[in-house]
């Protein structure tokens, strides 16, 4: 472990904001930062020290769909993910600002802020310092299926499954570090900045933070492996934040800074964006002034298999899958109709494992005649609370989990 070392000006820029100058809060709201995105792109070749959109594409199935190139978004449909885990070619795509291409071997993790002692770790003083732990985790954009709310919100064009995955991750727990670095009394919060960089000077970095409970929760990680392999560049390379079951932008890529609070942070993540009103609000309506930070996902699940218009012979048995998952909580049970949700009929759920990942279930179906078979997948969690057929709209488009449908065809053998 070394000693802290002089930060640069992103970070000169987010300590300011952490300490109530409102530094970030002068750069603009949301909307301002997506106008400036917006002019900058396209551009006709990546900016030096960041990973070109052709490099991150390579390494993606054929089936990823991309919905923006700056930043750039992508995801598979349900179909893709009938898989125990996501694989790392299947893993969605959503940053906010550009993907740096950064060296492992320069890169730092500073820990600061409320604590008795700052610390500096490089990846392996950090590796070293603390135990290594494995587990999946449920990672998800907060506006994952957002094109099936009418009116369309605004926001990425997330398709009805789009823009979640659960990967395996390796890393170590945050409260490890928490604990090394010494809490202090009024500690409330603790917030991650990324080093991704802009496409214009103005864009305010990429900052979020959470509550202390979360920080300290044993499955929240800062992690440095994906399925086994070392993070993909635009996954978050070399080291980032895993807070599984919450919305993806909490789980902070390219982590370097480490900040804990006496509140939440405020700034272009937290106020601007990822926040949805505190009571329900008319489709169509406007954000209003009362609004929260999104946080946990709540129930939702999908069918992986069958694919949409598969076909299937009269006699052929059709081996139904899919996933439930929720932010908090446990997954109760998941329900299958085949008659447009007049009758359900209990699906077989697999035994939870991590508390974060997602649960395989499957229903073992035999038609009962030909023509068109529209398959629909409800789960339950242990609260009681049951996937909507649609869920309160918001202006962003935040939180969709509406149960999810998928059709066939079952002609004669």
């Amino acid at each position: 472990m070394e000693k802290p070392k002089q930060p640069e000006e992103s970070r000169r820029r987010f300590l300011t904001g952490v300490a109530g100058a409102g530094a970030l809060a002068a750069l603009g709201e949301a909307a301002t930062l997506r106008k400036a995105l917006a002019q900058a792109s396209p551009a006709p070749a990546a900016p030096p020290g960041t990973v070109t959109n052709e490099a991150i594409k390579a390494a993606k199935v054929p089936a990823m769909q991309y919905h923006s190139e700056r930043p750039i978004t992508g995801s598979v449909p349900a179909h893709e993910h009938d898989f125990e885990f996501t694989p790392t070619d299947r893993v969605f795509v959503r940053n906010n600002l550009l993907t740096p291409d950064l060296d492992i071997n320069a890169h730092r993790l500073t820990v600061t802020g409320l604590i008795d002692k700052e610390l500096t770790f490089s990846i392996a003083e950090l590796q070293k310092a603390f135990p290594a732990v494995t587990m999946a985790g449920m990672l998800e954009c907060a506006g994952a299926g957002r094109t099936n709310y009418l009116p369309r919100a605004s926001g990425t064009p997330w398709g009805p499954t789009g823009g979640m995955s659960c990967p395996v991750w390796t890393g170590v727990r945050l409260k490890d570090v928490l604990a090394a670095a010494g809490l202090r009394g009024n500690a409330a919060h603790v917030a991650g900045q990324g080093g991704d960089p802009g496409a214009v000077a103005a864009a305010a970095p990429v900052v979020r933070s959470i509550p202390m409970s979360k920080a300290m929760d044993d499955n929240t990680l800062i992690a440095w492996a994906m399925n086994g392999g070392p993070l993909p560049k635009v996954h978050g390379y070399p080291l980032r934040l895993v807070v599984s079951g919450w919305v993806g932008s909490a789980s902070t890529k390219w982590l370097q800074t480490i900040s804990v609070l006496d509140a939440p942070f405020k700034g272009t993540y937290m106020t601007g964006s990822y926040v949805v009103p505190k009571w329900p609000v008319k489709p169509g309506e406007k954000m209003p002034p009362d609004t929260v930070s999104a946080q946990a996902w709540p129930i939702k699940s999908m069918i992986t298999f069958p694919a949409p218009d598969q076909t299937f012979k009269g006699a052929e048995r059709i081996a139904l899958r899919g996933k439930a998952w929720v932010g908090e909580g446990s997954v109760d049970r998941v329900d299958i109709s085949f008659d447009e949700g007049v009758t359900w009929h209990r699906a077989a759920l697999e035994r939870e494992r991590d508390k974060y990942a997602w649960r395989t279930f499957s229903f073992d179906y035999l038609p009962q005649r030909f023509g068109h078979l529209t398959f629909l997948a409800r789960a339950t969690d242990d609260r009681g609370n049951v996937q909507p057929i649609t869920p309160y709209w918001n202006p962003l488009g935040y939180f969709w989990n509406g149960i999810h449908r998928v059709g066939v065809m079952v002609v004669p053998a």
